[in-house]
């Protein structure tokens, strides 16, 4: 009889055993999955919070963009017209730099051959921006503003961009190795030199002077000419007008280039910001043949947003 309370007593012992261990299991379980619960929920409320923040700052930003650009004058986005030799698609970037430029005008060919490869180089080839030569003759100061326009907007309606280019090159090139046009004796001097190049060329001279003395294009350049001059104030040349689009950019991009472009006013430049009436795009606009520096210190930040 002892024998069987003691093997009774004994095996109420292991249970309760049994019982203390499974028990002290189930707490230790319990607080794992407590600690795993609190940590997940503390980086769930972490990320909801982090995602919080970063939709807040986004939200003050376009904000902040916004209210600035309704306290900019207004005015529309430049025309690009059948005249106008276009670098890049302007359809497919977010960055339009217009350049109003004279053939006479010997800062224009500086900028051309100093600064303007570099950008092609790295802004416009690799398809990070498009370029608008937007002719402008300044006929109150080059005597022969007037045929250089009208003689190589022919050779570029008459043989396409290519063409064109090549023989503007050739232009901008004797301008910088003093045999600038507004030297020349008379324009007949210059219609001369223009139509020996364009022969080197193998281009049908009869053609183009057909097409300059019908002066086709003579009206078009100045009506189009008059309408830059009132409506962006442009009064000489090389003027350039960098229209980015909005949605591309950031208040703080725009703070960026605004004191990129304020350093002119030491030179005694007044860059100008305007938009479209629609908000859609923002225009900066300045003038004269800066380096590349200058340009790259405006651009680099419009590309990268």
């Amino acid at each position: 009889m002892e024998n069987e309370k003691e093997k009774s007593q004994e095996n109420n012992e292991k249970e309760e055993w049994k019982f203390n261990l499974g028990l002290e299991k189930s707490i230790i379980i319990g607080f794992i999955i407590l600690a795993i619960s609190i940590i997940l929920g503390a980086y769930i409320i972490a990320n909801s919070i982090s995602n919080i923040k970063i939709y807040q700052s986004s939200s003050s930003s376009s904000n902040e963009l916004q209210l600035y650009l309704q306290t900019l004058p207004q005015a529309p986005l430049p025309n690009i017209t059948n005249i106008d030799p276009v670098y890049g698609n302007p359809n497919s970037t977010n960055v339009i730099v217009y350049e109003f430029s004279d053939y006479a005008c010997p800062y224009c060919d500086l900028f051309y051959l100093q600064t303007f490869p570099q950008i092609l180089q790295n802004y416009i080839d690799n398809g990070k921006i498009s370029w608008v030569y937007v002719v402008f003759p300044l006929y109150q100061i080059h005597p022969y503003a007037n045929i250089t326009s009208q003689y190589l907007t022919c050779v570029y309606e008459l043989y396409g961009f290519n063409t064109w280019e090549e023989f503007a090159n050739w232009s901008w090139y004797n301008q910088m190795q003093n045999i600038s046009w507004d030297t020349f004796s008379s324009q007949q001097d210059v219609y001369n030199a223009f139509n020996e190049e364009a022969q080197a060329l193998g281009l049908n001279v009869n053609e183009i002077d057909s097409c300059v003395n019908s002066s086709e294009y003579y009206y078009q350049i100045y009506n189009q000419e008059n309408y830059d001059a009132s409506e962006y104030g442009i009064d000489g040349t090389p003027t350039f007008i960098i229209a980015v689009k909005t949605s591309s950019i950031t208040f703080q991009t725009i703070q960026q280039v605004n004191n990129a472009l304020n350093q002119l006013k030491q030179y005694g430049l007044s860059p100008s910001v305007y938009t479209t009436p629609d908000y859609s795009y923002i225009m900066f606009e300045f003038a004269g043949a800066l380096p590349y520096s200058f340009f790259n210190n405006i651009l680099q930040p419009l590309v990268s947003g």
